[in-house]
């Protein structure tokens, strides 16, 4: 399973040819990062209807059955904030597996999970989560989440990164200061690849911003043989 964080909550998740975007962001209401467009999916996934998350103008779909993929994908309902929803609602976590792996997209968790949703999530070989906000879980709360559940790999995201990020987030370092500095791995690159193998880690993936993929053109029609040789007959 191939993970490639495109800025803010969003991430391309692809294994077999197959691939889920979750969570695109608007621009205009996302501080920072640049316009989100012409990402090419064959799934879509929303953790709620904020414009940091639901930005579906910006996603192309392949337009494939679902019954193609090789995920199976479990949405789990938590509350966007600490009073039940009164102030900020519902969001979903969305837990993605595929050949053995299991990861999980944690949205913008505001409370603690309940015992049956702790069962479903302990021991992620990948969890991406936000680094803290007071929209959100604070940091310190994400790092006792984490702790609880104990995912193999952490994947931060939704914070403050020098101009990226809306003021309301925290820095990512608020999160990884309550990890040993030996587990915390800052990459050059956006996307990382998950196995049963990887190691261990909080894995701070660049932000490389995103190109549109190209899309192909329509085949050329040749004129069939006859038509080549007698160019003026109508048929």
């Amino acid at each position: 399973m191939e993970i490639q964080w495109l800025g803010h909550a969003c991430f391309r998740i692809t294994h077999g040819g197959w691939a889920i975007v979750i969570d695109p962001y608007n621009s205009d209401y996302v501080t920072g990062y640049p316009k989100l467009s012409g990402v090419r999916a064959d799934q879509l996934l929303i953790s709620h209807d904020s414009y940091g998350h639901n930005w579906r103008e910006g996603v192309v779909l392949s337009g494939r059955p679902e019954s193609e993929s090789p995920f199976t994908v479990t949405p789990m309902e938590v509350w966007h904030d600490t009073v039940c929803g009164i102030m900020r609602g519902s969001c979903l976590v969305h837990l993605i597996e595929c050949g053995g792996v299991r990861a999980a997209h944690m949205g913008d968790i505001g409370a603690p999970l309940t015992g049956e949703q702790q069962s479903r999530l302990f021991e992620l070989d990948a969890m991406m989560i936000t680094a803290g906000s007071c929209t959100a879980l604070p940091s310190q709360e994400v790092w006792r989440l984490t702790e609880e559940l104990m995912p193999r790999v952490i994947i931060p995201m939704h914070y403050r990164d020098g101009k990226r990020g809306p003021r309301r987030l925290e820095h990512a370092e608020e999160l990884t200061k309550h990890f040993p500095p030996s587990m915390v791995r800052a990459y050059d690159t956006d996307t990382i690849e998950i196995t049963r193998d990887t190691e261990p880690q909080i894995a701070m993936l660049k932000f490389l911003g995103h190109r549109p993929e190209p899309v192909a053109a329509p085949p050329v029609r040749r004129p069939s043989l006859l038509a080549r040789i007698l160019p003026g007959r109508r048929r």
